[in-house]
């Protein structure tokens, strides 16, 4: 008898320990460079909102977000919030329009990207048609005509770091005279790298059948 009322005491504890569930610790993270609402979908992966008997919380503050979570996901939660609230540079962007053609010379304003642009396309030869170089703040949005050509074309991008190291080019346009889209496309890009956009031939109503591609460096200034 003892040895039975010994056992239904072990399996009561056991079954209240299911029941409560882990141990959760409640932390508040301040927030210098990103948003509570970005720093919310960061974190979230280890927030375990779903846990059975003492689910994972986060709440969000004006510049803060405070997590109730076990000690171990709370200091991932400190690792990832520390990687990306950092400060955001500024952005400069070099956009450069080339015409993509039966060209046997080679063009020097382009010398870096030819080679490149031999390997992905099936032309023989390019030119460089017009440029633009433009620095932006984190969140901002330029518009920036293209020098050199003599045809009026325009470019406009949104500049958001989404990481430290990855630059989102959101809603670029490539816009010839007044309103004929010849291009839109949202990238991410690494500080440092070019990225090269095309379009169709025949693009536009005033694209005069050229094949005309669009590349764009970006560097983070200060870096």
């Amino acid at each position: 008898m003892r040895r039975f009322v010994i056992c239904a005491l072990t399996l009561v504890a056991v079954t209240a320990g299911c029941r409560r569930g882990a141990e959760l610790d409640t932390r508040t993270f301040p927030l210098q460079h990103i948003g509570p609402g970005e720093a919310a979908s960061l974190i979230s992966p280890y927030v375990f909102t779903d846990r059975e008997g003492n689910p994972g919380k986060i709440s969000t503050g004006p510049s803060a977000v405070t997590v109730r979570e076990t000690p171990d996901n709370l200091d991932k939660i400190d690792r990832v919030l520390k990687e990306y609230d950092q400060p955001r540079p500024d952005v400069r962007l070099h956009f450069r329009l080339i015409e993509a053609d039966d060209f046997k010379e080679s063009d020097p304003g382009i010398s870096e990207v030819e080679s490149e642009l031999r390997r992905i396309f099936q032309f023989k030869g390019y030119r460089l048609m017009g440029e633009a170089y433009v620095s932006a703040t984190d969140g901002s949005k330029v518009r920036q005509g293209l020098l050199g050509s003599s045809d009026p074309y325009l470019v406009s991008a949104e500049i958001h770091w989404i990481h430290p190291r990855v630059i989102r080019l959101q809603d670029v346009w490539l816009v010839h005279g007044r309103n004929d889209v010849l291009l839109q496309t949202t990238v991410n890009v690494h500080p440092g790298q070019t990225l090269v956009l095309g379009t169709s031939p025949g693009a536009g109503t005033t694209g005069g059948g050229r094949t005309l591609l669009l590349a764009v460096t970006a560097d983070s200034i200060g870096s």
